[in-house]
């Protein structure tokens, strides 16, 4: 019967979630970065754009309105991350009044899908920062 050090399973334990919360905080964050990628703004003179990323006009008023635990800010993400575990629940969302119609669209604009498009990357990031620990 083999014997085990509970010392060292106690480490690898510890070890292991490590791992886990880095590649849940991290791809996360992934998510995030990419939504808040930010592209020029037809009022900034666009002619075209790229779906995923967050067009930023003369205000910068969507990018800048990204909330999350009340924070706000386009970095509000990076400290609620941060402080997350393994199980935690946060809600991030645009404020903006026109956060909504940039996302989906309206009859007269597509949408620009920079949170739809980058979200459903989710197990794209996860399979990269799992490959990431386990190099």
């Amino acid at each position: 019967m083999a014997r085990y050090n509970f010392a060292d399973l106690g480490a690898w334990a510890d070890a292991t979630e490590a791992k886990m919360n880095f590649v849940m905080k991290s791809s996360i964050s992934d998510v995030l970065v990419a939504a808040q990628t930010t592209q020029i703004g037809i009022t900034q003179g666009a002619t075209s754009f790229v779906e995923g990323k967050i067009p930023v006009g003369d205000t910068a008023e969507l990018v800048n309105s990204l909330t999350v635990d009340g924070a706000t800010g386009p970095d509000a993400y990076v400290v609620a991350i941060a402080g997350m575990q393994i199980g935690d629940y946060k809600r991030f969302g645009w404020t903006a009044p026109h956060a909504m119609h940039v996302e989906v669209g309206t009859s007269k604009m597509a949408g620009r899908h920079f949170v739809g498009k980058n979200a459903a990357k989710f197990s794209e990031f996860v399979a990269a920062r799992v490959a990431e620990v386990r190099s």
